[in-house]
């Protein structure tokens, strides 16, 4: 994680957009205050993101998650072929 000045992040941005799209970099451009600054993540970050907090979003998901990491943890997994899944159209 680096934190820039937003001057800095301008004379170098190409750079920095390189270096947080390619490399997972976190950016904290300062602002005045602390409260007024940005943080800058990849797209692929971001998804990821977005992706636990739905996942994590309602009590019914965040049971369901818990108990399959539990039966993971116990080894109580059960093998199936991808070929098998049938998918509702």
């Amino acid at each position: 994680m680096k934190a820039l000045t937003i001057s800095n992040f301008r004379k170098n941005f190409t750079k920095y957009i390189d270096e947080v799209s390619k490399s997972f970099e976190t950016i904290i451009l300062a602002g005045k205050n602390e409260d007024e600054g940005v943080v800058m993540i990849s797209i692929s970050e971001y998804n990821s993101l977005k992706e636990t907090e739905h996942l994590l979003s309602t009590k019914a998901n965040r049971d369901r998650l818990s108990e399959s990491m539990e039966q993971m943890e116990k080894s109580e997994l059960i093998e199936f072929n991808e070929k098998d899944i049938e998918i509702p159209h």
